[in-house]
């Protein structure tokens, strides 16, 4: 019987899963309803493959490339110092430089619109929230939008789980005296906000020793590979100044996140002025 799930832990071999075509990202088909959640999933370049998301990877990069990302955290760490809520500031911070004119309806709808980003099971109210966005991102062909909304929903959760990372490990000893953008990256390492990626075999593959049957479906245990021991020195301790590989949190191979300097940018910002209002408590 073939396998149905398999996990991969060790750094090597995530890596070389992430760089081989022959495993690919679950891919969500399109035709849901214009402005729902499974319209949006079925429509951005996160779940799709080949072509499509070629194509829609360039949205996606377009956007990107309109933003500053040390812009982006001074923009980030003047809100939160500010009075803005953590986790929206980022939000904010995007949608400002971006040009979107009702921040506040931004804000308010992107949480809802990405508790369901991920997994496509959505809070009460995720599509009422995906509609709101292609009002304010819109107008557009549907690929255009969608991407557009995916640079929010994105920041947000990837953003916001990492805040809540890197706070308590930035106030701790070993982070002292280190760049902010180090304690990030050991952050990344150390407690990654996303545990793990997915990826399908789009045929039978003969990987590290073993046959893998056409359709398993791949854990990529990214906690694991970044605290492999053949790696990492001390794997379990940490350590900003490290100097050794990269994690493999932002991905890597052919599919890297796109935003991940934003994402660290971002971070930083809120972080760092989360720790300015601590001092002057």
């Amino acid at each position: 019987m073939a396998n149905t799930d398999l996990t991969i832990a060790r750094h090597a071999e995530v890596g070389a899963v992430l760089a081989e075509e022959r495993f690919a990202v679950p891919v969500v088909e399109g035709g849901a309803p214009r402005g729902s959640l499974a319209w949006l999933r079925g429509a951005v370049c996160r779940f799709s493959e080949g072509p499509d998301h070629d194509r829609r990877l360039g949205v996606v990069l377009k956007a990107l490339d309109q933003l500053d990302a040390a812009d982006l955290r001074r923009r980030a760490r003047e809100r939160v110092l500010a009075g803005a809520e953590p986790g929206l500031a980022p939000i904010s911070a995007l949608g400002e430089a971006l040009g979107v004119p009702d921040l506040d309806a931004l804000a308010a709808a992107v949480p809802p619109a990405s508790s369901g980003y991920l997994t496509g099971a959505g809070r009460d109210g995720s599509d009422d929230a995906v509609a709101t966005l292609v009002r304010l991102l819109g107008p557009g062909p549907d690929e255009e939008v969608a991407n557009r909304i995916a640079v929010f929903t994105q920041a947000c959760d990837a953003t916001a789980a990492l805040v809540g990372k890197v706070l308590p490990l930035s106030r701790r000893p070993e982070a002292r005296g280190c760049p902010i953008e180090a304690v990030i990256a050991e952050t990344l390492r150390f407690d990654p906000p996303i545990p793990a990626m997915r990826r399908v075999a789009r045929e039978e593959v003969g990987f590290q020793g073993r046959r893998i049957a056409e359709g398993t479906a791949l854990t990529l245990d990214l906690r694991a590979a970044n605290r492999d021991p053949a790696v990492f020195t001390e794997p379990d301790r940490f350590d900003p100044a490290r100097r050794e590989p990269p994690h493999l949190t932002f991905g890597a191979g052919r599919r890297p996140c796109p935003g991940a300097d934003h994402a660290v940018q971002l971070t930083a910002g809120v972080v760092e002025a989360l720790n300015e209002r601590e001092a002057v408590r």
